[in-house]
């Protein structure tokens, strides 16, 4: 059997988009994707580490580690973790360049900000089957049938519900452009 490191990182490889699509069609928030991820392959380094026999169907392994890394995150207690809203500050340290390009900078930061936050805002007002469409197009980079085949949709639907989402942001920004 191979170093548990190497065969970690083969294994990694090998599985991450489909864990990425599993864990994305899943989840109930897409803030919640990352967090994940990453809690289902720092489970699946330990349980690679501790292995006594092969593998013999590395996504289905994966996939089944992705399934209690979801359960347990959405148990009841990460439940009430979820209602409480942690803003985390997008905008970087003050730098000691020049004081007017600094201001200017951070002026643009804070409109650019303030945009991002409506946006995201409104997306996160969309169903959640909206958001993952939105996360897999754009976050993903996923083909619209991949997108759909991995979220038991049709293509049509797909892109319907996309373009409907697309149009509802356009209006928003539109609206925010006349203010």
């Amino acid at each position: 059997m191979e170093q548990p490191q190497l065969l970690f990182e083969n294994i990694y490889a090998r599985t991450r988009d489909a864990a990425l699509r599993y864990i994305t069609s899943k989840c109930l928030s897409i803030s919640d994707i990352d967090d994940i991820y990453q809690d289902t392959f720092l489970n699946v380094y330990r349980s690679v580490c501790n292995m006594k026999s092969e593998i013999e169907n590395e996504e289905a392994f994966v996939i089944n580690i992705a399934k209690k890394c979801l359960s347990r995150y959405y148990g009841v207690a990460a439940k009430l973790r979820a209602q409480v809203s942690i803003g985390l500050s997008r905008l970087p340290e003050k730098s000691s360049t020049g004081q007017q390009a600094a201001e200017a900078d951070v002026e643009m930061l804070v409109l650019d900000r303030a945009l991002c936050d409506d946006i995201f805002e409104t997306v996160s007002s969309m169903s959640i089957d909206v958001q993952r469409i939105i996360y897999m197009y754009y976050v993903l980079d996923m083909p619209l049938s991949a997108v759909g085949q991995s979220l038991g949709l049709r293509e049509d639907q797909v892109k319907n519900k996309l373009y409907r989402a697309l149009e509802r942001i356009r209006r928003m920004y539109k609206r925010r452009e006349m203010l």
